[in-house]
């Protein structure tokens, strides 16, 4: 399936974030946390995360129905792995679980850093975590999003991103299957939800 026909019906996904609302403030408590300001967001949807960063702000999306339901401040329908940017465009690029859906991650993460000038933060669902595996196993049974996805495990995406970045904070949550609760901003990476800063190399 095409990822843009995968990513068509914006309010639908937007559901998923209300119904699985204490995943989504387990989320974006880790976002915060980092402080984000003047940020490109790749993947960003319906600005699902765009509360919890500060200043200007560029989404870029793929799909076209998603950008049509963001307020951000710029809209731009690209390929993740194509930016139509300038080499260090933003002060920050941003970038939350649209890795999990990109098959050629090192071509994601390369694009990322390079339009970066001081920041880049991703986020992600490891593969070899409770929270991965148990979406792969709902990817398996059919899932709408999950069955399309490509979960990395979390050295696989420290090797890759340690290419490009140094890696300077890992900061996480949901180290448990639990809906019911909030959990701490681990800093480090124990959590099934985590988020890598990393700062340009070159």
């Amino acid at each position: 399936m095409d990822i843009r026909t995968l990513f068509n019906d914006p309010k639908k996904y937007k559901r998923w974030y209300e119904v699985h609302n204490k995943i989504y403030e387990n989320e974006k408590n880790v976002v915060r946390s980092f402080d984000l300001k003047d940020c490109l967001d790749i993947g960003s949807g319906p600005d699902i995360f765009h509360e919890e960063i500060n200043g200007h702000i560029v989404s870029l999306d793929i799909s076209l129905l998603m950008l049509k339901e963001s307020r951000s401040d710029e809209k731009v329908m690209a390929d993740a792995l194509f930016l139509p940017f300038r080499d260090k465009a933003f002060n920050c690029v941003f970038s939350s679980v649209t890795v999990c859906f990109i098959e050629d991650v090192k071509a994601f993460i390369r694009e990322a850093v390079r339009v970066a000038k001081e920041r880049v933060v991703i986020c992600f669902i490891a593969r070899d975590s409770k929270w991965g595996e148990y979406y792969q196993q709902l990817g398996k049974q059919g899932h709408k999003y999950y069955s399309y996805a490509h979960f990395i495990s979390r050295h696989e995406f420290y090797t890759i991103l340690g290419n490009f970045a140094k890696i300077s904070r890992i900061r996480s949550t949901l180290e448990e299957i639990n809906e019911s609760e909030l959990e701490p901003v681990y800093n480090d990476d124990r959590g099934s939800f985590i988020c890598v800063e990393g700062i340009p190399l070159f």
